[in-house]
């Protein structure tokens, strides 16, 4: 896992199988957990973007599309 890399980092929310949602970091292909529900994946993605400045959550859609909406600047504030 890459999550002790220097620099800001993405974390992506992404639909997985069977209907669970998967929270990875951008270029790793395990990802670091998997949730039965959206919200909960979102927000565990950002609690982790928390504690790096500067990291971004984007937030996949079933078709593996990324909304600019649902991309989010963690620089602090939400």
């Amino acid at each position: 896992m890459g999550f002790d890399q220097k620099g800001p980092t993405v974390f992506c929310v992404v639909p997985g199988s069977a209907g669970q949602w998967k929270v990875s970091e951008e270029g790793f292909d395990r990802p670091l957990a998997s949730f039965d529900d959206r919200d909960d994946a979102i927000e565990y993605a950002q609690d982790l973007a928390e504690t790096k400045d500067g990291s971004t959550v984007k937030v996949y859609d079933e078709d593996g599309q990324s909304s600019a909406v649902q991309d989010r600047s963690l620089k602090g504030d939400l």
